[in-house]
């Protein structure tokens, strides 16, 4: 932490009392004053650079994202033959029997759009068990071999409850869990290297804080060893893996914790699967799959039972929903334990297809709409097929959220994608591609404007975490996480925001001697 002055810059507060300033003040980790200089810190010219609240991620995968950089790349490969190429030059590197790991493959891209045939990757790798996670990571394309090392039967696996197997070589959601635990061991160091290397990149990205979309009891110790060894860059809110009871009797117990760069008072569950991989529960049969409306993942019994614990225990309760079955099936439940409007802040993460009649149980009960607008415009383009055109009015509502009065925390849910915020934001006030397409949006009735989608990644998601009264604003007493860019993304041409840079992040007052690039 250190002492210093920000002047000649345009500093876009979000705080009501003074929208705009030219010059702030930071001391021990906090901004201590605006339009006004101390004369004994150091003085930083902007240059009239932008300067934002830190952007928050309201969902991130520290873990994930670090561990998808040490396995085979497949995301954007447009065809099977680009796939085969890239598993073979990893078959030169590696020995028989070892497990292939990969990431990122989506059968949307191919020229057939369907799901590949099981003979492909066991002609590719006989003698390899492979282990392909889609894109949204609820899917995995295995080979025989892995098969086998699970001592399970094809049929076996597609009877597991909230799971399904395509083609005898695709696991829905609860069918790849027979292959979780046959995968290589993730040892401490490993782990901590991955969240080091996430968090990290993170920050390059201009990202001064992220919740963490499911912690297991080994991402709690590496991201509290971090911390303690002061190499963790950002500020990180976790939610809880909701499938370990014990991590959450521990905490259920313990209470809430709390740090300067880490929170933990919330878990995380999930509903449904995802539309890519038609496991998103729906009401209503998939257009392009007439005897499938998805899965439910968890009991009512389960599900009643974990929020009734999130409640006693006042922990934030953070559910996956994509689907309309899926969103309503989490409503209901929610209802049923809040009962009325509260400060609770339960969410919905995604809340990506919700019809007319659940917004409004949305408001009634005040759950959050915990959003990334990427997932919009990366989905736009096979949406008709899957869900049909009478559907596609309830996908990503943002403006409809916003218009019942709610606060939506807006996230990437990276490494699905790739986590840049302004990437997020352009898809918010856009709802198109990076090549503009379509012309005037995807479901246009449904795009935000700009201060309503800086607020999603900054007041709105610390909002989301109980941290409103700290973070997400520029004033005095708040903490200095600051973003700073070189172009006014609330006025320059939508397609500039894509080539804006971050000149800078700032996380607790800390800034090194790359500031002196503007």
């Amino acid at each position: 932490m250190q002492s210093f002055n920000l002047i000649n810059g345009n500093i876009i507060t979000l705080n009501d009392n003074e929208p705009i300033v030219n010059s702030l003040s930071v001391d021990k980790g906090k901004i201590i004053s605006l339009n006004k200089t101390i004369s004994k810190f150091k003085t930083i010219d902007l240059n009239r650079a932008t300067v934002i609240p830190g952007f928050i991620d309201a969902h991130f995968h520290l873990k994930n994202y670090g561990k998808r950089l040490d396995q085979v790349d497949l995301k954007g490969l447009k065809s099977l033959d680009e796939i085969q190429g890239v598993l073979e030059n990893k078959l030169q590197s590696i020995d028989d029997g070892q497990w292939i790991l990969g990431f990122g493959w989506d059968q949307n891209l191919w020229q057939e759009k369907k799901f590949p045939d099981k003979n492909f990757l066991n002609y590719i790798a006989p003698k390899n068990p492979v282990y392909l996670t889609r894109i949204d990571g609820h899917s995995a394309w295995v080979n025989n071999s892995a098969i086998q090392l699970t001592g399970n039967t094809v049929s076996k696996l597609n009877d597991v409850d909230g799971g399904q197997v395509i083609n005898d070589c695709i696991m829905i959601d609860n069918s790849m869990n027979s292959f979780k635990h046959l995968l290589p061991n993730e040892e401490l160091s490993q782990i901590k290297k991955w969240i080091l290397t996430a968090a990290q990149n993170a920050y390059k990205m201009g990202i001064t804080g992220v919740h963490d979309a499911w912690q297991d009891r080994k991402t709690v110790q590496a991201i509290e060893e971090l911390i303690d060894e002061k190499k963790f860059p950002i500020r990180c809110y976790g939610m809880l893996a909701g499938n370990d009871d014990k991590l959450l009797d521990q905490y259920f117990n313990s209470g809430h914790y709390h740090n300067e760069y880490y929170t933990i008072r919330s878990v995380k569950a999930f509903i449904d699967g995802a539309l890519g991989s038609r496991g998103a529960a729906l009401h209503e049969p998939y257009c392009d799959d007439s005897n499938n409306c998805g899965l439910i993942l968890i009991t009512n019994e389960r599900f009643s039972d974990l929020a009734q614990q999130c409640f006693k225990n006042n922990f934030q309760l953070n559910t996956h929903a994509i689907g309309d079955r899926g969103n309503h099936y989490v409503l209901n439940h929610y209802g049923s334990v809040l009962s009325k409007k509260n400060n609770r802040r339960w969410r919905i993460e995604h809340a990506q297809m919700v019809a007319d009649e659940d917004v409004l149980l949305f408001k009634k009960y005040n759950i959050l709409p915990s959003m990334q607008p990427s997932h919009c415009t990366s989905d736009m383009n096979w949406l008709p097929d899957r869900i049909g055109n009478h559907r596609l009015k309830l996908i990503s509502r943002w403006k409809t959220f916003i218009d019942q009065g709610l606060k939506i925390p807006g996230g990437s849910d990276c490494p699905i994608e790739t986590g840049n915020p302004l990437f997020e934001f352009y898809a918010a006030i856009t709802r198109q591609d990076h090549a503009g397409y379509p012309i005037h949006g995807f479901q246009p009735q449904e795009k935000i404007n700009r201060l309503n989608a800086l607020q999603m990644f900054t007041t709105w998601a610390a909002y989301g975490g109980f941290d409103e009264q700290r973070r997400g604003k520029i004033d005095i007493g708040f903490d200095a996480d600051l973003t700073i860019l070189d172009n006014d993304i609330l006025t320059v041409e939508s397609k500039d925001i894509l080539n804006s840079k971050i000149l800078y992040t700032i996380v607790n007052g800390y800034i090194d001697n790359n500031i002196n690039q503007l």
